[in-house]
């Protein structure tokens, strides 16, 4: 990993370390991409092979200084870290359970996805420690992970403490990471965007963000109303900033990434995502959207990435309207 392109994602898992108390969790952002001022068409994909991802881990794991790395694998994951067996295996388990999830709710809805031929990349870490030191940068008191776009690998540690007051809340954050950053590796792994590009944000944590509250043991399956995320709709509109114009979440990738923004942002991409997947009328043009966008590198302009999306989801001021109106109707339930 070279130190100076890691840089890059460093916002993007400060942002990991948001509190939102109403959620009752450490964190309510993550996500894979960079700022706005980082659009760029990204090079070759790195080989996602086995032996070439083991080789690179370990790399990295020997620069940082960490021992000896062990190894768990489940159909679709390959994990290696220095967290024990018991945290490597329980988080493979997570994350298997919902790419079982993640395929057969896309594919219902018209999305032509599918597991990739090889195991997609887990690197599970022993304590906050042993994640800074893999990182080579101090990542902020509450990040507990983040998936790393450019290298394709999902990077966790056990927040838990040994003990303490904490537990709890530590456990509830392992999950809501291991989970929102699961969901970003399976789309881009899928087939449902592109692995040498990067989507507007507001596509990418709108994807991530309708998946993460999906738990193996609860009843309610993928696509349930996301509270936290709408109660940070709600909260915004008692500010100072009431609303987020759709047409600016398209373009602006730098509203994640603004404490004043960054919280309304990933609420209203949740609605703006929720809204298209769970419509008969909205999958297709979706789906028709997101082939465009995996298919063109190029949306790099804030017109050309107006253009694609009202080319196939029709116009951003009505789309707009009726995300607000959605919003109140959930809000009033």
């Amino acid at each position: 990993m070279n130190p100076s392109d890691d840089r890059e994602g460093v916002t993007r898992r400060a942002m990991l370390g948001r509190a939102t108390a109403a959620a009752g969790l450490a964190v309510l952002s993550g996500g894979a991409q960079r700022p706005n001022a980082g659009r760029k068409i990204r090079g070759k994909p790195e080989s996602t092979g086995e032996a070439d991802q083991t080789a690179r881990v370990e790399q990295r794991a020997k620069e940082a200084g960490l021992g000896r790395l062990q190894s768990s694998r489940t159909e679709h994951f390959l994990c290696l870290g220095d967290a024990p067996q018991a945290y490597r295996e329980e988080a493979l388990g997570i994350c298997e359970s919902l790419a079982k999830a993640f395929i057969p709710h896309l594919k219902e809805r018209g999305f032509k996805v599918a597991m990739p031929p090889n195991r997609m990349m887990v690197v599970a870490l022993n304590d906050a420690r042993s994640y800074e030191a893999f990182l080579a940068e101090e990542p902020g008191r509450s990040v507990g992970g983040h998936y790393d776009l450019d290298a394709n690998r999902l990077v966790i540690f056990d927040f838990r403490p040994a003990d303490g007051e904490q537990k709890a809340g530590a456990e509830r954050l392992n999950t809501f990471t291991l989970v929102h950053e699961t969901a970003h590796l399976l789309c881009f792994n899928s087939g449902l965007l592109a692995l040498d590009h990067e989507p507007p944000r507001c596509v990418s944590e709108g994807l991530a963000t309708y998946f993460e509250m999906w738990r193996p043991w609860a009843r309610a399956g993928v696509g349930a109303v996301n509270r936290p995320r709408l109660l940070a709709i709600r909260q915004a509109g008692k500010g100072d900033v009431p609303w987020v114009e759709t047409r600016r979440l398209f373009v602006e990738d730098q509203l994640f990434d603004q404490e004043a923004t960054a919280q309304l942002a990933y609420g209203q991409c949740w609605l703006l995502l929720n809204s298209m997947l769970q419509s008969r009328i909205w999958q297709p043009r979706l789906a028709a959207y997101l082939k465009a966008v995996a298919a063109a590198p190029a949306l790099q302009s804030d017109a050309d990435r107006i253009k694609t999306a009202e080319e196939h989801l029709g116009s951003l001021d009505q789309l707009d309207e009726r995300m607000k109106k959605q919003a109140r109707s959930l809000l009033r339930d």
